[in-house]
Order: structure tokens, then C-alpha cells, then sequence
């Protein structure tokens, strides 16, 4: 019985010395480390026009892909030595412009930004919004149609109001 007692009391002082060390662990907190940059990424149109709403920006880097449309500002951890290379795009009117990125220990804390030229051409207008040229063109072209078809209706119409006064005005046969 002395045993079964003895294990009794073995048992209860592991526990209480389990939660004492438990304790005294949660109590200690340790401050971590970790070096990360912050990447801003912007788009911007051939005339230097913000594509804030009318482009897709990400970046890709080893095992982190993020993606938004119109700006984009990203924190990535990076090894505390070495570098880390990433690749940020933007995507806007079927035109892609990508760049790469390299991110060092050295940037740690910093803000990165990066600026990517998305060779579409176009304007800004207020009320609408940016207006690439291909589809001010595409505007265009569909006036100039409804003009002529405007224009060969009324000369239709006054041919055939021409003809209508004619026989009114023709003596009767």
C-alpha cells in the first residue's frame, strides 16, 4: 500500500509542477523578430493617368501571390539574409506590364514602391472615368455609321416626297 500511496503523491507533485511551469511560461513573453517589407504597386496609362479602377495589380513571390485591382501595398517577410525576388504586374485592357522586384534584408521596415507603365493610351473623362483610345475610336466609327444612315434616310425621304408631290401635281390621264 505504501507503493500505491507513494505513486499517488509522485503523480500529484508532476502535476502541480506542470502547472507551475506552465504558468511561469505563459507569465514570459518573448519578443519575435520577423524582417518584412511593405510593397506598394501602382498602374499607371502610357499618358501617366492613374488606372486606379480600370487595372489588375499583384505580386508574386515564393510562396505569396496577391492580387487587387487598381493599387496594391503588400507586406512580405524576407529571409535575414540573402533576398527574395518577387514579380509584380498589372494587367489592364488586354495589355500586361510586369516588373521585378528585389527585396533585401537591408529594406527591412522599409516601403517599397513600385510604379508599372501599362502601355494603354487613352483619356480621362469626367463623369466616366479613363477611356482608352481604342474604344474612343470604336465611338467614333459607330457615329460616322449612324450619320450616313441619317443622312441616305433623308435623301430617301425627300426623293420619294418629290415623287409623291409629282403625282399630285400631274394632270390626272
Amino acid at each position: 500500500m505504501k507503493l500505491e500511496h507513494l505513486a499517488v503523491i509522485i503523480t500529484a507533485l508532476l502535476i502541480l509542477l506542470g502547472i507551475a511551469l506552465t504558468s511561469c511560461a505563459q507569465q514570459i513573453q518573448l519578443p519575435i523578430y520577423i524582417p518584412a517589407v511593405n510593397v506598394s504597386i501602382t498602374a499607371l496609362s502610357a499618358n501617366g493617368m492613374p488606372l486606379t479602377k480600370y487595372a489588375i495589380v499583384g505580386l508574386s513571390c515564393a510562396g505569396y501571390n496577391v492580387s487587387s485591382l487598381g493599387l496594391i501595398s503588400v507586406v512580405i517577410p524576407i529571409p535575414s539574409t540573402g533576398s527574395i525576388t518577387c514579380k509584380a504586374y498589372a494587367y489592364s485592357f488586354g495589355v500586361y506590364s510586369s516588373k521585378t522586384v528585389v527585396l533585401t534584408a537591408n529594406e527591412s521596415g522599409e516601403t517599397v514602391s513600385v510604379t508599372l507603365m501599362v502601355p494603354v493610351s487613352g483619356y480621362y473623362v469626367p463623369g466616366i472615368g479613363f477611356v482608352p483610345i481604342s474604344t474612343l475610336v470604336a465611338i467614333a466609327v459607330v457615329i460616322i455609321i449612324v450619320i450616313v444612315l441619317i443622312v441616305i434616310s433623308l435623301m430617301e425621304y425627300a426623293r420619294w416626297r418629290r415623287e409623291r408631290l409629282a403625282r399630285l401635281i400631274r394632270p390626272p390621264e
